[in-house]
């Protein structure tokens, strides 16, 4: 998959599917999926920074930050990617103007694929009414994908955000279609962990990116290959001032310093706590530790 960040280095003329699709949830995999077999080369439109990062001022909300939403897509079958820088010029776009210079004269659509609450242009004022007259006009077809729904709730990234800040793992991967994941360098810690018996591997998190609920998670880490329980919190037994994220690995001893770790979130076991002596704390990682030693074995 290649990936640019003008319309004018792509490949043209595109199927094109638009949008943010931050977390690539199942909504949006089927309107990255729309365009695979149209005609025109199959094509994402996205934008980055986020919309909401750039007009908020807000970080710390995105579900797949950066590069991580580029392999979710190419996963999809997709050839290639536009990320279009969001900025003050394309912030102040028109609707018109976008689609002109974006889908007609840019990717050449022969197809577009969108959200059914897709909004773009100055304002946000462009709507999928507007794209769908337009592509009448220019003669190319358009989907517009309905509001999809699992288990009652609306599969939306708001919707993934609310059920990871409340633990609610089964319902995030439902909505999400994959377990969430957190991936990042290991760093150096206060060797803490190791001090009660049980070290971990600190890892340096994008700070983009969305962190569930603080407290104890089994994970699945995938290189290497192991299981681990993973704590997100301030560590109030130590008095910590800043919230961290650490993996103790159940099936792993070797140095992982320096290197890259992606852990994918299987069960939440239990919110963070304040302990009044550490021997609380080894005690309940013990615990922790047996109850994800169970759950591995039940698979």
């Amino acid at each position: 998959m290649r990936v640019y960040s003008l319309v004018s280095e792509s490949t043209k003329p595109c199927a094109v599917a638009l949008g943010n699709f931050d977390g690539v949830h199942l909504g949006h995999r089927a309107v990255v999926e729309a365009v695979i077999g149209r005609t025109g080369l199959p094509t994402v439109l996205t934008f980055d920074p986020h919309p909401r990062e750039f007009f908020g001022k807000e970080t710390g909300f995105l579900l797949t930050p950066g590069s991580e939403k580029l392999e979710l897509i190419a996963e999809s079958g997709i050839s290639q990617v536009v990320v279009a820088p969001f900025g003050r010029e394309l912030a102040a776009t028109e609707a018109q103007d976008f689609m002109i210079q974006f889908l007609s004269q840019g990717l050449q659509a022969q197809f577009i694929s969108v959200g059914w609450n897709f909004r773009f242009g100055k304002g946000r004022l462009g709507t999928t009414e507007m794209l769908q007259t337009f592509a009448r006009e220019k003669g190319f077809d358009i989907e517009i994908l309905a509001e999809r729904r699992l288990s009652d709730a609306r599969v939306s990234s708001s919707a993934i955000r609310v059920a990871l800040s409340e633990g609610n793992l089964p319902l995030a991967h439902q909505l999400l279609g994959r377990p969430y994941s957190l991936g990042g360098e290991v760093i150096p810690g206060d060797q803490r962990g190791r001090q009660l018996g049980f070290p971990t591997a600190n890892l340096r998190i994008d700070p983009r990116k969305f962190l569930p609920a603080n407290g104890v998670y089994l994970v699945k880490v995938g290189e290497p290959d192991a299981w681990g329980l993973m704590n997100i919190g301030m560590r109030p037994t130590f008095d910590g001032l800043e919230r961290r994220v650490e993996v103790h690995l159940l099936n792993f001893e070797g140095d992982l310093y320096g290197k890259s770790l992606r852990v994918s979130l299987q069960k939440f076991l239990r919110p963070e706590r304040k302990f009044a002596v550490f021997e609380e704390l080894i005690a309940q990682i013990r615990q922790d530790k047996a109850e994800a030693l169970a759950w591995i074995a039940a698979l």
